[in-house]
């Protein structure tokens, strides 16, 4: 009997830097390593069955990612999450196993926690404009003027302690429209070059993954 189990892991720290192509090699061996009895795909490249729900983009950390394996016998939730935290780089921590409660068609909006190092009443008159418009690569290799202001859905901002600051902001996030936060980064870049600030950069934290009723993905 092969069953399906959901593992949720945070991917944070210089292993956002890695891509998602990497992870998926990480993540495989270390199934292996840790001798989960997974269930490999069929044909002439055998390799464990592993999909994962809305890839991060390169330079994003994540505190709720998923991963789905097949197993093909019993074996203990905990030692699922014991084994490959064990077996796991620095940056990549396992933090729950179970049976999947959603689908991930479900998931429809993501939430991030953005940092610029610039103060809120400057990064307020940024949001504050009439248009947020970036340039956004087509599949194509072109460039298409896309207008972000209708998408953000603004949630707190503060200050961090060195003047910093921290906005969460929920953006759609399904297999019918997604938008980028490190679109949001370059529209934010944009505007203070333009002000003469140059090198601003922006840590990006993905905190969450929501369903069209705004439940987490599980």
């Amino acid at each position: 009997m092969i069953k399906e189990i959901r593992i949720h892991f945070r991917k944070c720290g210089q292993v956002k830097y890695i891509s998602h192509l990497d992870l998926m090699r990480t993540m495989t061996r270390a199934v292996r390593r840790a001798g989960i009895p997974v269930w490999y795909t069929e044909g002439f490249n055998k390799h464990p069955y592993l999909t994962f729900a809305a890839p991060l983009s390169l330079g994003v950390e994540g505190l709720s990612e998923s991963m789905d394996i097949k197993l093909i016998q019993d074996i203990d939730m905990e030692d699922i999450v014991s084994g490959l935290n064990s077996v796991l780089p620095s940056g990549l921590e396992v933090y729950s196993a179970g049976t999947p409660v959603m689908k991930a068609g479900d998931i429809d909006k993501a939430v991030y926690r953005l940092t610029f190092p610039v103060k809120p009443k400057d990064f307020a008159a940024f949001l504050e404009q009439d248009s947020i418009t970036v340039e956004k690569r087509t599949k194509k290799g072109g460039q298409r003027l896309i207008e972000l202001k209708p998408f953000i859905e603004q949630g707190a901002i503060s200050q961090k302690d060195d003047g910093s600051t921290v906005m969460e902001v929920t953006l759609p996030c399904s297999s019918t429209q997604t938008i980028n936060p490190l679109l949001i980064v370059s529209a934010c870049k944009n505007y203070f070059a333009d002000k003469g600030q140059q090198h601003i950069f922006c840590d990006v934290l993905r905190l969450d993954l929501l369903d069209g009723q705004g439940n987490s993905f599980k």
